[in-house]
């Protein structure tokens, strides 16, 4: 009975491996399917092909860039998958690959591919061809190709559309699941068996015979189990993909595929192991009883060397110098834990305090200008532009605010920074103009509010506006695994070797109130590492003429 389990335990094991490839496997295909049918309709590829029945027909340029675009619409969606497009027409008049680059002046064998399709066969239908071989430098290669031939009957075929799928994507899917040692994934149609892993040879099984057992038998899954030329039993799996009809298929040894079963005699020696070492443990424990509170004690002491100090202390012990040795130690344990906390309390205070005093800094000087300019504006008739700014600046202090909110999304920092580039454009707009580039994905993120905005005043008054020439501020980011990067960039005056080496080493010190260098963005450097940690923060990069770029790096945290 628990033979019987364990070899259903196999079956079904093996079968979902086989399931969820083909699965996958189908969706990816169908996908290239439903390609094949947008390109097949594209009014503009279409028009294009029409126009070569034309006997004075020549491709212009133009017509390479309609090409090229109706073939973008598809190639731009290939995840992966696919690898290149090809359109064949008319004896080569049209001849047009698509793959990372532009290829034109190909040639396509047309007959090979009319060959390839069935008499009784829909030839407006999507057909599918399969081509494996074996070198000893690669091994097992495949390679596979969707088409739709380009005429309603065989006599007048005039071209194809052509779609090749990358090698590497059926070498992942095939060549990735562990089935046993010398078990393989392949896949399987009337051209030949696709398949990846290299297996001992003594467990080869011949494609052809693989081939006519599962295509011959007319089941769309199922198993079965044939015998190779060494005489070893091979189990066969297989499902069916209803995209092209051709077969996943899992091949194991039979003699793998049970060797579970030949765990069930070391049960016993297992057991007998694991009472020798239940009875060394319980001798082990009576003889250390009356040294436990000593040891014990020892380990607590260790933990409070290495700065652990969440340790719990038993009321009583049976010895009394150690239970006088235990409170004393705890004692000394909490006072320290109060004075640490008192000590971070009133760090955290000055912190707060110092971030507070820089935004009330920051925040009249700017208001004042941009006041000023208002006041301008009206007495210049501009009324239009004067509404805009005070709008601009009422959204600019209500994201300031924020509620009292000192974390909020990314995506307000950045329309924090818009309105404050907004104004500063009303104000300087023949000196600089600017470009935000923010993944979608990135603006539910966190920030510290007031993180950008220093960094762009920075860009614009020291480097902007040294230059005397129009620059641009270019606000762009990324995610990498757990953190996120914000990187703020100027084309302007830049700043010498000296400067810069003086900049990034005066916003990383601890005092960096004292310092009046960087005193803004170091203040901004400080806040990130209180609440993201010490490997965020601010870091500068710059080149005297030239610009400069300061990378924000902070923690991803929806």
């Amino acid at each position: 009975m628990a033979l019987q389990q364990l070899k259903q335990n196999a079956y079904t094991s093996i079968y979902d491996t086989v399931s969820q490839t083909k699965q996958f496997m189908n969706e990816k295909l169908s996908e290239i399917a439903t390609n094949i049918t947008i390109l097949d309709n594209d009014s503009d590829l279409n028009s294009l092909l029409n126009r070569s029945d034309d006997s004075a027909f020549e491709l212009e340029p133009l017509d390479y860039v309609s090409l090229n675009k109706s073939l973008e619409k598809v190639f731009i969606h290939r995840n992966g998958v696919m690898d290149s497009i090809l359109v064949f027409y008319n004896n080569g008049k049209i001849a047009f690959q698509k793959n990372e680059e532009v290829i034109n002046n190909t040639t396509l064998p047309l007959e090979y591919y009319i060959s390839r399709i069935d008499e009784d066969k829909n030839l407006s239908s999507n057909h599918w061809l399969m081509q494996t071989d074996y070198n000893q430098d690669n091994g097992h290669q495949g390679y596979v190709s969707a088409f739709k031939l380009l005429g309603k009957k065989r006599d007048f075929i005039k071209g194809v559309l052509l779609f090749q799928i990358r090698p590497s994507y059926f070498k992942t899917i095939l060549g990735n699941p562990t089935i046993s040692q010398n078990g393989y994934l392949c896949l399987i149609s009337k051209d030949g068996v696709m398949r990846f892993k290299d297996i001992d040879p003594k467990y080869e099984l011949i494609d052809n015979e693989l081939k006519n057992t599962i295509l011959d038998g007319h089941q769309t899954q199922g198993k079965t189990s044939i015998m190779n030329s060494s005489g070893n039993q091979m189990l066969v799996i297989y499902d069916t993909l209803s995209i092209n009809k051709w077969i996943i298929a899992a091949v194991v040894p039979e003699n793998e595929l049970y060797h579970k079963v030949d765990y069930m005699k070391y049960i016993n020696l297992a057991m007998m192991f694991i009472l020798i070492i239940i009875a060394i443990f319980l001798a082990n424990l009576l003889a250390n009883v009356i040294t436990k509170p000593i040891i014990h004690l020892t380990r607590k002491i260790n933990n409070i060397e290495q700065g652990n100090f969440e340790i719990t202390f038993s009321d009583k012990q049976n010895i009394k110098e150690i239970d006088v040795l235990n409170r004393g130690i705890r004692d000394m344990i909490h006072r320290i834990s109060d004075l640490i906390v008192k000590l971070e309390t009133e760090q955290e205070k000055k912190r707060l305090a110092e971030l507070t005093a820089l935004q009330y800094q920051i925040q009249p000087h700017f208001l004042y200008n941009t006041l000023f300019s208002i006041k301008q504006l009206c007495e210049m008739g501009e009324t239009k532009k004067a509404g805009s700014m005070v709008l601009a600046l009422s959204n600019f202090f209500r994201i300031s605010i924020s509620k009292g909110s000192e974390i909020i999304p990314i995506s307000q920092e950045i329309k924090h920074i818009e309105n404050y580039l907004q104004i500063q454009e009303s104000r300087y707009g023949d000196k600089f103009n600017y470009r935000i580039d923010i993944p979608e994905e990135m603006l539910n993120y966190k920030i510290l509010k007031l993180t950008l905005q220093p960094l762009i005043e920075n860009s614009l008054y020291h480097g902007i506006k040294q230059k005397n020439e129009k620059g641009t501020i270019y606000v762009r980011g990324i995610e990498m695994e757990d953190d996120c990067y914000i990187w703020v960039e100027d084309n302007g005056a830049g700043m010498s070797p000296e400067k810069l080496m003086e900049l990034n080493s005066s916003i990383h010190e601890d005092n960096v109130i004292e310092n009046p260098v960087g005193f803004g963005v170091g203040n901004v450097h400080k806040r990130l590492q209180l609440h993201f940690g010490n490997n965020y923060g601010l870091f500068y990069e710059s080149e005297e003429g030239l610009g400069t770029v300061v990378t924000v790096k902070i923690k991803r945290i929806q």
